[in-house]
């Protein structure tokens, strides 16, 4: 039951950012945590954004601790993210959807840590990065399948995507096997 009831607040977290003009893979949460720490493009995310942290951050911490948007961020890491960081009608619609839900979230979330029922969670790092693994190769297994399944022209586009994804992996390969190596050292 308690999965189901994830399942079922994300999907509706997930229809809010489509409303507010954003990816139907992504959450709120993740989305402010992409514009606010990881958008590729070097800028200071827009004031809204900024805010959105903020009130997000508060009405989760009962539950998630500290920095529940960059959690959720790395949820969705691999999802696409839209352009629209600088459009006010977006920023409009979001706040329309984050303000008034997180006050109902707030209040009930405050009330049950007040009570003991709930209280922040530690995130066991180890265990999300095998998830985010496993995930991980079971998109490059699909991606292989249907390179093998159907015939691909293989173009510079796809040929700088492919190498983009190779060295990526290779990153992830050299981080891990460094880890790895330290721990093997320090354990001798």
């Amino acid at each position: 039951m308690r999965r189901y009831l994830g399942n079922f607040f994300v999907s509706i977290d997930q229809l809010g950012n489509v409303i507010a003009g954003g990816n139907p893979d992504n959450t709120i949460s993740s989305r402010v945590g992409f514009y606010n720490q990881h958008n590729t493009t070097g800028e200071k995310a827009p004031w809204q954004w900024r805010l959105f942290e903020k009130i997000i951050n508060f009405s989760f911490w009962p539950i998630d601790g500290e920095g529940h948007y960059h959690e959720a961020f790395h949820n969705d890491a691999g999802e696409e993210f839209d352009p629209n960081t600088k459009n006010i009608l977006v920023a409009v619609l979001a706040a329309a959807i984050i303000i008034p839900s997180c006050l109902l979230i707030s209040i009930l979330l405050y009330l049950l840590y007040l009570f003991g029922i709930v209280s922040p969670k530690h995130i066991d790092r180890n265990k999300n990065i095998q998830k985010r693994l496993h995930l991980a190769k079971a998109k490059l297994e699909g991606t292989l399948h249907e390179l093998n399944e159907h015939p691909v022209i293989i173009d510079n586009e796809l040929k700088v995507a492919s190498e983009e994804t190779i060295s990526a992996a290779n990153e992830v390969y050299d981080k891990i096997n460094g880890m790895l190596n330290l721990k093997k050292r320090l354990g001798n």
